[in-house]
């Protein structure tokens, strides 16, 4: 039969134990470095695979500020602030309501993920789409379905260049499935599925928006052993010297509108509205004063008038300074 163990007896054993198995945490591991492992968020996509996604939407962000630039005529900054690995429950927790989300599915992948912009972002589309400055402070508050057809072209070029960055390494073929304003009503993945989130920052006009691109682990997984750094490298284009005559060729070729302002005047609203026939405006400009040439709404010369043959012309007398232009605006 086996000895049941006193009290005195246990605590005796438990004291022995603890003498002889007695030591420094802290000086075990001296000159080692210890990692913070949780293993219910668990790291699944690797360092090197992340390097490859920072790589394609480093240039993602690239092509978007040019494109965006372009499209509301004013200079858009956009910047790859992080890319996280999160739970999906946690990314939809952390989304505000109203949001703007656009569920895209990939037919290469067979899956699909989001693309979701700051609600304020999409109005400040829409507002110099319709010709506005964007100048004003718009609060957050849902799309309607008329303002989404508004910005459906600019998003769907989005969606494009999406594609195109991410071609370096494998082929998406993402494209517009639906447009959200409740994370609660999407569902591309399990609540406890891991997720990558790809968070960038736009930058127009003094104010900051945010955008994120989320892409489930189920997506990804197929595809993650061509997501290393050789293999982007290795994929991307190089610039042949038939590339370069072909730019050049291309830029030669452009047009590009150029004007002369003969003159100039400023009266009040009184006066305009008081004008009749044979009415005289007294212009600024002087007999003999050099004219300014405007390529596009900047002035990049000044200019004696006279005739080619039986045409007006002008004669361009001297570059304007990017400085100088301030004294023409």
């Amino acid at each position: 039969m086996n000895k049941i163990l006193s009290q005195e007896e246990i605590e005796a054993l438990l004291a022995n134990v603890s003498k002889s198995q007695d030591f420094n945490i802290d000086e075990a591991e001296e000159g080692k470095s210890l990692h913070i492992y949780d293993f219910k968020h668990p790291d699944r996509i690797s360092k090197d695979q992340i390097r490859s996604l920072r790589t394609i939407h480093e240039n993602y962000s690239r092509l978007l500020a040019t494109y965006l630039s372009t499209v509301l005529r004013a200079m858009v900054d956009v910047n790859l602030l992080s890319i996280d690995q999160v739970t999906y429950s946690e990314y939809t927790m952390s989304l505000s309501t109203p949001a703007s989300i656009y569920v895209l599915y990939s037919d290469a992948l067979d899956g699909k993920l989001i693309c979701e912009f700051t609600p304020t972002f999409l109005l400040f589309l829409v507002d110099r789409m319709l010709g506005g400055t964007g100048e004003a402070v718009l609060e957050a508050r849902e799309i309607t379905i008329i303002e989404q057809n508004v910005v459906r072209n600019i998003v769907n070029s989005m969606i494009e260049m999406l594609n195109e960055t991410w071609g370096q390494a494998v082929e998406l073929e993402a494209k517009y499935h639906s447009f959200e304003t409740d994370p609660q009503f999407v569902q591309i993945a399990r609540s406890s599925d891991t997720i990558a989130v790809i968070f960038f920052e736009m930058k127009v006009k003094g104010v900051s928006y945010q955008m994120n691109i989320c892409v489930p682990y189920y997506i990804l997984e197929p595809i993650l052993p061509k997501l290393s750094s050789q293999a982007v490298i290795g994929t991307t284009k190089k610039v042949t010297d038939e590339d370069r005559v072909l730019l050049r060729q291309s830029l030669f070729a452009t047009k590009l509108p150029v004007s002369v302002q003969l003159g100039k005047a400023r009266i009040s609203l009184r006066d305009l509205l008081s004008f009749q026939k044979d009415d005289i405006i007294t212009l600024e400009t002087r007999l003999g004063d050099e004219l300014p040439v405007l390529v596009g709404d900047k002035v990049k010369f000044t200019s004696l008038p006279g005739k080619a043959g039986r045409h007006s012309a002008v004669r361009v007398a001297q570059l304007v300074a990017p400085l100088d232009q301030l004294f023409y605006q």
